[in-house]
């Protein structure tokens, strides 16, 4: 009964929702940040603070900063989505809100100035900016990584959608002046250079402008890039602009060319806060990818990747990624795409590029929220339908509800040196439908069906053998 009335409240929401004028939701976010702010007597003011923003590769990159920053003995705090941390003290962000209101990041930042933190780093989403959740934070340093098409129905367009993430870069001048261990710190803008927006956020005004990249001037000294790279399946090894002999190489167990460019906003934050980029070599070495961003689970025939890839580009970027360091002989895809009326336009698109990469596709559920699974699944199928018959081949492909039993059939199929890649999900631990959240785990799910299927191969086979020694009397 308590669940159906949640549900009844729920549905009052959003109908109500429907008919308030989207200023006064942003009104009522704003009052909040206020509130909020004062309440905690405005805690940005005494830590510096570095706001992340961008399409894909947010949280990755929020993780790298505090995980370098915290091993080089700078105490850190940082609010992503899928962690909080408070110097060592970690709690894992369980509520699916990345850039969480109603004075949790005032009081995140009070809690980081209680303890004593010298950086907080907040990962910055275009929802969070639309609705006001940043104002009165005292933001020093803003990140901005790469911008793709999404969330477009909620923003209205594309361009609102690049005006809202340059929510974050907008008054940046206009913060306290801060110190960082003695030293004034400058109000910095990072972007990436390679970028095609990039200099729309770099037209905000800052006290320095740094960038990153794979391309650009590597003789700027106020430009990070990559001289030299090789994707391989122990990591990846790089090369900067600033090294001076072949001992200036760096490791990095993360895969794939986007980490690359994660990776180089995390060391452009050394370089606006003067500590010298080398120092992080050896950490860098350590650092383990974040569960559920191209997790690899090897079994002893095939590998299983895990992925949070959802937008066209960032899933053309993993299937490439993994064909390139991998080689794999087949490519076994799970694909789906979030319902609620989200992004439409991406599913087509999403089928499109999984039937030019995949060897063979399943189309699952991923997050209907309040939309019928079928219909998302079915303007997937269009999608690989359309590119299968523009380019007139064939390849298996599936539609199967469940997200379990649609893993299941992917690795009763799997074969010696094949990978499957689930997307959509990654370390997310919910499936949201219209009857509320289903509890969700996607590597568990995959590891208790890997030893399953070891399981009954094992019985398979020894069934087997018994019948094979009665025919021989044995």
């Amino acid at each position: 009964m308590l669940n159906n009335l949640k549900e009844k409240l729920k549905d009052f929401k959003k109908i109500i929702r429907k008919f308030i004028p989207k200023f006064l939701i942003n009104l009522y976010h704003y009052l909040w940040a206020l509130s909020g702010a004062i309440f905690y007597k405005f805690p940005s003011k005494k830590i510096v603070v570095i706001g992340v923003t961008g399409t894909k590769g947010k949280t990755t990159t929020c993780y790298l900063i505090y995980k370098i920053l915290s091993s080089l003995g700078i105490k850190t705090a940082l609010s992503s989505s899928q962690y909080f941390y408070i110097n060592e003290k970690m709690e894992e962000n369980k509520s699916r809100i990345t850039m969480p209101g109603r004075w949790f990041l005032q009081e995140f930042l009070n809690k980081a100035v209680e303890e004593k933190c010298e950086i907080a780093v907040i990962e910055a989403t275009s929802e969070g900016l639309m609705q006001n959740r940043h104002k009165f934070i005292d933001f020093d340093i803003c990140i901005f990584l790469n911008i793709h098409p999404e969330h477009i129905e909620h923003h209205g367009s594309f361009e609102n959608y690049k005006k809202d993430k340059g929510k974050l870069f907008q008054g940046l001048l206009k913060g306290t002046v801060k110190k960082f261990r003695g030293k004034l710190v400058k109000k910095t803008i990072i972007a990436n250079i390679d970028d095609f927006y990039a200099d729309y956020f770099l037209s905000f005004p800052a006290e320095r402008k740094i960038t990153f990249g794979l391309e650009g001037n590597p003789l700027s000294p106020n430009h990070l890039q990559v001289i030299k790279y090789k994707l391989t399946q122990k990591g990846t090894y790089f090369t900067l602009n600033e090294s001076s002999s072949s001992e200036d190489k760096f490791f990095t167990k993360l895969w794939g060319k986007q980490n690359l460019y994660n990776i180089l906003a995390a060391l452009s934050v050394l370089k606006a806060l003067d500590i010298p980029i080398k120092s992080a070599k050896e950490i860098l070495k350590e650092i383990d990818p974040l569960p559920g961003h191209f997790e690899v689970i090897q079994t002893k025939n095939f590998k299983v990747i895990i992925d949070y890839a959802h937008t066209p580009n960032s899933i053309e970027e993993l299937y490439i990624n993994v064909l390139d360091i991998f080689k794999p002989r087949r490519l076994l895809c799970l694909v789906g795409s979030a319902g609620g009326h989200r992004d439409k336009w991406k599913r087509p698109e999403i089928g499109k590029i999984a039937a030019k990469y995949c060897s063979e596709i399943v189309i699952t559920n991923e997050d209907p929220f309040d939309e019928d699974p079928m219909q998302i699944m079915k303007e997937i199928e269009f999608g690989i339908k359309a590119y299968l018959n523009e380019y007139e081949f064939q390849k298996p492909y599936t539609i199967i509800e469940d997200r379990k039993e649609a893993i299941k059939y992917l690795i009763s199929k799997a074969q010696k040196n094949d990978i499957i890649v689930l997307i959509g999900k990654g370390s997310e631990p919910t499936i949201e439908t219209k009857y509320g959240s289903i509890p969700w785990n996607e590597k568990e799910v995959v590891l208790e069906l890997i030893s399953n299927s070891k399981n009954e191969n094992t019985t398979k086979n020894s069934n087997r053998i018994q019948k094979s020694n009665k025919e021989k009397g044995v």
